[in-house]
């Protein structure tokens, strides 16, 4: 009878094709099969480790182990990053819509483009808005929205948006994260995110507008808009050299200073990112401020 203890076991290993073909070479010019390459490069690595151990894989190991910890340390900076703005949002809770109260006859010129390009566009439509702060842009929006769901990161914020005067009653408010849209409940046909571009990480750009297409669906509009880099305002513009994001230096009223990521982008940037997502696409940059409205693929 056969001795099934005595069977040697199949092993079943997955080659990359350009190690497939570079073995198929070496078998072509040796006259060896690719299985007899395979048990004596194998015989080869153990005769090196029962010789050498572990040291044989020294700089596999440390490569491996660089790399982990960069991911880390990078995912370190990122989650630092996060709760600085949220703590500097938290505190400025209160301070939040001084930004739109600002004397320059050009500024106040292009926030009234904003809003009525915002009013004209939601009318019936379901707004999810994100970042969406006291609620001051929900506030326009929601003069002729059907609905609207506003995302804020920030408990604070929201208190105070909730504490707001709503004529229609069509606006609520739900604590919840940027990047985690699907988590929240309800049918969306439009999008607004205002003042809230500037401060997404230049390497999760892309993660964002996935997260935040998907959540809306194909054929939803979507209405962005931010700051223009104007010297002097809004704070000392800092940059990094670890990093490809930049900064804003700011003090708030209680004498607090909290250095917050705030990038810009010119319109060459802007066409760049949402030109290949995106049909009907807008783009206008003017002194202050710019704007992109769009539908989605």
């Amino acid at each position: 009878m056969e001795d099934k203890q005595d069977k040697t076991k199949r092993l079943s290993v997955y080659l990359p094709e350009k190690v497939k073909s570079d073995l198929e070479r070496m078998a072509e010019d040796t006259g060896l099969s690719m299985t007899q390459l395979i048990v004596m490069a194998t015989q080869g690595l153990l005769a090196n480790y029962a010789v050498q151990g572990g040291a044989i894989f020294a700089d596999l190991l440390s490569a491996r182990h660089r790399i982990l910890h960069e991911v880390r340390e990078k995912q370190t900076l990122l989650d630092q990053e996060k709760l600085s703005m949220q703590a500097y949002y938290g505190a400025r809770a209160e301070e939040y819509e001084r930004i739109y109260h600002r004397e320059d006859a050009g500024y106040q010129e292009e926030l009234s483009v904003l809003s009525d390009m915002i009013r004209k566009q939601v009318v019936g439509r379901r707004v999810l808005e994100i970042a969406c702060g006291t609620g001051y842009w929900t506030h326009i929006a929601s003069e002729t929205a059907a609905q609207l769901v506003g995302v804020d990161i920030r408990p604070e914020v929201l208190r105070i948006a909730e504490s707001k005067t709503w004529p229609k009653g069509n606006a609520t408010f739900v604590e919840g994260d940027a990047y985690k849209l699907s988590e929240v409940r309800g049918e969306f046909d439009y999008g607004l995110a205002n003042f809230w571009f500037s401060h997404i990480p230049r390497n999760r750009i892309d993660s964002f507008l996935q997260g935040l297409h998907e959540r809306l669906g194909s054929g939803a509009q979507v209405f962005i808009a931010d700051n223009v880099y104007v010297p002097g305002r809004g704070g000392e513009l800092i940059t990094h050299a670890d990093s490809e994001d930049t900064y804003k230096r700011r003090e708030l009223a209680d004498g607090s200073k909290h250095d917050i990521l705030k990038n810009y982008w010119s319109y060459e940037e802007l066409n760049d990112i949402f030109r290949p997502l995106s049909q009907h696409l807008r783009i206008f940059v003017g002194g202050s401020l710019w704007y992109v409205s769009y539908t989605i693929k």
